[in-house]
């Protein structure tokens, strides 16, 4: 297993191309479809979304249309990426992005995506669907939790109290555990459990 990170679009969002023997798994494609299929090329693709907020979906459409892939979202952030209300949902000015592709509800359990099994967590906080994803010894956050920091909880459907109490999953996870966020660098666990003032 391979992982490589795209940053995409106007916030920096880090998309990550998990390359399998079955084939990619892309987490949260932000930014330009065709920045992604350059890397992608022929390869079977399958899409999961931590959340739905438009800097992480905005290549979605562009991935079906070109693979018609499977794409999974938890139930609870849907009305963030349907064309109708991604706008009213929508605080940050001019960006908005939705996605009218079809889209497989996403619940807390195990995924298996290409004969490897994915542990998925419910994390919601950021947003009201945040999810996070861990594969082997290896987590990807969205932006629940960064390097030293949270994802902030004053955007529509976030919630302090929810992130503060989904924050406690980490706390479960080994030290040596790397961690994949939706912005920024990559870091640990360990790391997160003596810097990161919120787990604390």
């Amino acid at each position: 297993m391979e992982v490589t990170t795209i940053v995409t679009g106007a916030f920096a969002t880090n998309t990550y191309l998990i390359d399998t023997a079955g084939g990619m798994i892309v987490v949260d494609p932000g930014g330009k479809a065709d920045k992604l299929l350059e890397v992608i090329k022929d390869r079977p693709v399958t899409v999961l979304l931590t959340h739905g907020h438009f800097d992480h979906i905005k290549a979605v459409d562009g991935l079906y249309n070109r693979y018609q892939c499977p794409i999974y979202m938890h139930q609870a952030d849907r009305e963030l990426t349907d064309p109708l209300l991604s706008k009213k949902t929508n605080v940050l000015g001019p960006y908005s992005a939705s996605i009218s592709s079809p889209v497989n509800d996403l619940k807390e359990g195990s995924l298996m995506i290409y004969d490897h099994m994915i542990s998925v967590y419910f994390t919601p906080g950021h947003t009201k669907g945040s999810v996070v994803y861990q594969l082997e010894d290896v987590i990807f956050s969205g932006d629940t939790l960064f390097k030293e920091s949270v994802g902030r909880t004053d955007l529509y459907g976030g919630n302090e109290r929810d992130l503060r109490h989904s924050l406690a999953l980490f706390e479960s996870f080994s030290p040596d555990t790397i961690v994949y966020p939706g912005h920024g660098e990559q870091t640990t666990i360990g790391h997160e459990l003596i810097y990161n003032p919120f787990l604390r």
